[in-house]
Order: C-alpha cells, then structure tokens, then sequence
C-alpha cells in the first residue's frame, strides 16, 4: 500500500514528463526539416502542443501505472524465495534472457539492412527492438544483483518512443507517404500542396512548408493568413 501511495505521488511529476516528451518530439520533428522550432514559438504553445498529444501520452502513462503495479505485486511474490533456493532457474533465466537480448540486436540489423531503402521503417525497426532489448536486459538483471527499475525502464521506453514519433512522422513527409494535400490561403498567394511540395505544420506567426525536390524549407509569416483546408 505504501508503495502505491508513492505511485500516486508521482502523478504531477508525470505531467512534466508528458510535456517534456511532447517538446522533445516537436523539437525532433522540426529538426529533420532543418528548422529550430525552439526560434519560433514560445513557451504557451509548446504547452497547446502538450495538450494535443495529451491523450496519447495518457494511454501510455495509464498502462505505465497498471505495470507497475503488476510489476510491485510480481517482485512481492518473487521474494517469497530467495534467489539461492533456485540457482539453477535464475541460471537459465539469465541465459535464456541474454540469448533472446543478442538475438533481438541481430534481427534490428537484419531487418535495418532490408529496409535500408526506408527510413521510416528503419527507424521503426531499431526503436521497437531496442524496447524490447531492454525488457530482455531488464529480465537479465533482475536474475542477477543488479536491477535496472521499472519507473526507469519504463521512462527509457517512453523517450524512445517519443523519439521515434517525431522522426517517424518527419520522414512520411520527406519520403513522400503523407497523402494529404492543403490549400494554404493567403490574402495575395494560395499555396497548394502536392507530390513536391508539403505542408510540415505552423506555429502562432509562422507556416512551414518543404520542397521535396530542393529538399528546402520555407517559412511564411502568418500575418496574411485566412485559413488551412484540406483537399
């Protein structure tokens, strides 16, 4: 019960983490494109950016809750018998783990390599297995005197997560397999995007728009702007 008292004590402490993820995969996103976003948006959006993702991040924070709770009542049963009772399970459990680890790390190159021609199922690829490495890892210490903590595990997971997000969605647009197409209207200019010219998002003064065949960005004041529809 205690231990679940100092679960609920970290709730305000998730919200910052939320917020700092939300921010690290806008900063992400925006990099790809060649843009510090951080030059051109201020501190009360990169909070509207935190809401926007809030439902996601909750789900993820919702379920993060539910296994460690899972988690605390799974070591509570494990310490019932002490790892010198059963060498021989925590002997093959070390192996076992450590096995699937290193086979877990062949497979992210086997597979990177294939997809070599796709950056966004590259990335996919080597963030996905390195989650799971290190549920493997984290099941290779917890059979030995070193523990890596699931609150740790589970922020290391999420931070990959995020990472990934904002890369993964960076690089649908540049590879050309974000199908949605705007009609950006200004009072003297209407911009249309297409198969060469993309639409990577706004900020409160700015609009970002890319060139897939100079691979350039161009960013609009947003003083004229009337509206954003899609096509």
């Amino acid at each position: 019960m205690e231990k679940i008292e100092k679960l609920m004590q970290l709730l305000p402490l998730g919200s910052i983490f939320i917020l700092l993820c939300s921010s690290i995969k806008l900063v992400i996103y925006y990099k790809a494109f060649n843009i510090s976003i951080v030059d051109y948006i201020g501190i009360q959006e990169f909070i509207t950016t935190f809401i926007d993702d809030i439902l996601l991040y909750l789900c993820i924070f919702g379920i993060s809750i539910f296994l460690s709770l899972f988690d605390i009542a799974q070591n509570r049963a494990q310490n019932l018998a002490l790892k010198s009772d059963t060498p021989i399970k925590y002997k093959n459990q070390r192996k076992i783990s450590l096995s699937l680890a290193i086979l877990t790390l062949i497979l992210i190159s086997f597979l990177s390599y294939y997809y070599s021609n796709s950056t966004v199922k590259t990335i996919e690829i080597i963030f996905v297995g390195l989650f799971i490495f290190l549920g493997f890892l984290r099941i290779f210490l917890s059979s030995t005197k070193l523990t890596l903590p699931f609150g740790l595990y589970i922020s290391i997971s999420v931070i990959l997560y995020t990472v990934m997000y904002g890369y993964t969605d960076a690089y649908k647009i540049i590879e050309n397999k974000d199908k949605l197409n705007y009609v950006i209207l200004f009072k003297e200019k209407t911009y249309y995007t297409d198969r060469s010219l993309k639409y990577i998002g706004k900020t409160e003064n700015f609009l970002f728009l890319f060139n897939l065949k100079s691979k350039r960005t161009t960013i609009l004041k947003n003083d004229d702007l009337i509206k954003i529809s899609i096509k």
